[in-house]
């Protein structure tokens, strides 16, 4: 829960890309003498991508320990755990992107949610292996 309200803070206009750019511009200053232009624009897109990336894996890890304390099983992995994890930051994702467009200093966009799930399919499989569950069966 805790991790879903900093997902919503994160949507919010304190994190827009001009605040974000302001704040990574002083840091690229600080530690690098500074970057402009085309350059800083690149990796100021790539940070904000790869921001979504992983803080939807996180949350569909945290989603998926949630369900395996709350749904416990026998095994350390489950394919119910997987698939809830996922809906569960498929639906984060998506009202994240949904209020994001009352926002305006931000968008709504359906390519951020698919980046969001493939985050979290990532981290899913991941714990998967990490936990013995690719060598389980999917109707388990």
């Amino acid at each position: 829960m805790l991790w879903l309200c900093v997902l919503a803070l994160f949507s919010t206009d304190i994190f827009s890309a001009e605040h974000t750019a302001r704040v990574l511009t002083r840091i690229f200053y600080a530690l690098f003498g500074g970057i402009y232009g085309h350059g800083f624009g690149l990796v100021h897109y790539l940070i904000r991508k790869s921001a979504h990336f992983m803080s939807y894996g996180l949350l569909s890890t945290f989603a998926f320990f949630s369900w395996r304390a709350t749904l416990p099983a026998p095994r350390p992995w489950s394919f119910r755990w997987f698939e809830l994890a996922l809906l569960l930051t498929l639906l984060a994702a998506s009202l994240d992107e949904f209020h994001q467009t009352f926002v305006s200093s931000r968008t709504g966009n359906f390519r951020d949610v698919v980046l969001d799930m493939t985050g979290a399919l990532f981290f899913q499989l991941v714990v998967a292996f990490w936990l013995g569950g690719a060598k389980a069966r999917p109707n388990q």
